[in-house]
């Protein structure tokens, strides 16, 4: 039986930081366990091969049909490779809102988690190319980046968000978030600056460091209350790895309350029924919640969106270029714009906006863009959903995937603010500056337009999750309710802590990888300091 000080299991957004953090700091011998493989392919560096990159290294999550969704399983794709969800997202920089995390530290009871808390940690990973005090690092390992290429359908988008009252925006993480304007990225030099390329490189030759890949956890072996040792499989061989400080979980909010589950650490009723005895009794897998959004598409009037760059001759050229200069449209995350709107009059933003300079054919569950080649979507999000969802076990073989009920939309104001997204959306396509471009928009129908009630049809029939899955094993106080401490340590189980964004109390208002980063970067820290 091997021993390592630490074992951090998955090699992620969070734990390539955990791993990274501990070798720097000289705290002992980490073994480093990651599902997936190796991040080693060109079509994970090179940013526009997002749309490649997530069917093949990805987890098979999907929801379970839901009558708030038209029974549709919908996919939450999460990252399973090296580098985690990292290496294979859009690449899109966005922390939150500072009322988010005040809202943690206020309304959750998490003290020590606000924004003022979190801002050092935000800094201390970011190394931001363009922008600096009072928000942003500048000498970090996580690369922030201005996008190289801009297609010209995205600056007419951001004129028009002008034309409908919005401010130009260079810094969605400044002082204020409202606004339209370029996302800034995770990337350098053209390339996808994932935390497997940022973090994990800067110690990957360590003696203390042991990466291993295409690793299975099966479970946390717990004995008197404390945790001692991993037991996982390697090509179909059962492995057990001994840590004498600390185990630490970060696979994510569907894999980390799996393992929890599997160590019998969740819901005491739910273990008894998959047959798994109950260690400690905690609402593991509970606050589920995630993104979604409704994409609104309309076609151009002349063939000039990203249609066809992907193909034939343009496809080599492309290539060729980002090859050879790492330039060009492949540079892009495509991605490339977006807007936040306070369309409640909250006095911050409720709804983003990410504008794809092409059709999203990604899922079109109604067929509404067969046969049609040059458009443009935007993709509209409701920030701040209250339905609440929740992981089960489907047995406790730990080869057998999990059981996502969502119970999205299953809360009356997310559908509202789902329809004030669509809304947004549409008025944002008819500003002077889309008009000499833009044919009809065809999804969602012209027919439901000024029908609320056919739009909340489209918006059910149509929305997608954003891949932001959180809040499964939460933070708190009280253990009714939390399954970690403010330390992140899991209540009543010695040398086992959850550090990643399983344990927000609520998703902030945007994209979720930079706060995932920014909470590891703090629960790293926490860590260090006790052991």
């Amino acid at each position: 039986m091997q021993e390592y000080d630490y074992i951090v299991c998955g090699a992620g957004s969070a734990g390539c930081v955990v791993a990274t953090r501990l070798i720097q700091e000289n705290k002992g011998s980490v073994l480093l366990l990651e599902a997936g493989g190796s991040d080693d392919n060109i079509l994970i560096k090179m940013p526009a091969g997002v749309s490649e990159v997530i069917p093949t290294k990805t987890w098979d999550y999907t929801t379970e049909p839901d009558e708030n969704t038209h029974q549709r399983r919908m996919t939450c794709a999460q990252g399973k490779v090296l580098g985690g969800s990292s290496s294979v997202n859009g690449m899109i920089y966005i922390r939150g809102q500072q009322e988010d995390y005040d809202s943690w530290a206020q309304e959750d009871g998490c003290a020590g988690w606000d924004f003022n808390a979190l801002l050092p940690y935000f800094k201390k990973a970011e190394k931001n190319e363009s922008l600096s005090e009072p928000y942003h690092g500048t000498t970090g390992p996580l690369s922030v980046s201005e996008n190289r290429y801009r297609h010209p359908l995205t600056q007419v988008f951001i004129k028009a968000g002008q034309e409908l009252g919005l401010p130009y925006v260079n810094d969605f993480n400044g002082h204020k978030q409202q606004g339209v304007g370029f996302f800034q990225t995770t990337t350098q030099n053209g390339e996808r600056a994932s935390v497997s390329q940022t973090y994990l490189k800067l110690v990957q030759n360590h003696p203390q460091l042991t990466l291993k890949l295409n690793v299975l956890v099966h479970q946390v072996v717990v004995e008197n209350q404390k945790a001692c040792a991993i037991e996982c499989e390697i090509a179909g061989k059962k492995h057990i790895f001994k840590a004498r400080k600390q185990i630490v979980l970060s696979a994510g909010s569907i894999g980390t309350p799996k393992i929890l589950m599997l160590s019998g650490i969740g819901p005491k009723n739910h273990l008894n029924d998959v047959g798994i005895t109950t260690i400690q009794d905690l609402p593991v897998g509970q606050n589920y919640h995630d993104h979604l959004h409704v994409s609104i598409n309309a076609e151009t009037k002349q063939p000039i969106s990203l249609y066809g760059q992907n193909l034939g001759f343009k496809k080599i050229k492309n290539g060729a270029q980002w090859v050879f200069t790492r330039t060009g449209v492949v540079s892009s995350n495509i991605l490339e714009g977006g807007a936040f709107i306070d369309t409640h009059q909250e006095g911050r933003p409720d709804v983003q906006a990410h504008f794809l300079p092409g059709l999203d054919t990604w899922d079109d569950p109604d067929g509404l863009g067969k046969g049609k080649t040059h458009g443009i979507t935007l993709k509209n999000c409701f920030l701040r959903p209250k339905s609440r969802g929740e992981i089960f076990l489907k047995s406790k073989n730990p080869h057998d995937s999990v059981k996502i009920q969502a119970n999205l939309l299953s809360h009356p104001d997310d559908i509202q603010g789902m329809l004030r997204a669509t809304k947004f959306g549409l008025a944002l396509l008819k500003m002077p500056s889309f008009e000499p471009l833009l044919d009809q928009v065809f999804s969602p129908p012209q027919s439901s337009h000024q029908n609320d009630q056919a739009l909340i049809e489209f918006i059910r029939g149509t929305c997608k999750t954003t891949y932001h899955p959180v809040g499964t094993c939460r933070m708190g106080t009280d253990q009714r309710y939390s399954v970690v401490d403010l330390q992140l340590k899991v209540h009543g189980i010695e040398n086992l802590c959850v550090i990643d964004c399983s344990v927000f109390p609520s998703i902030p208002s945007g994209n979720t990888n930079a706060p995932t980063i920014a909470v590891a970067e703090k629960g790293v820290d926490l860590l260090m300091q006790r052991t």
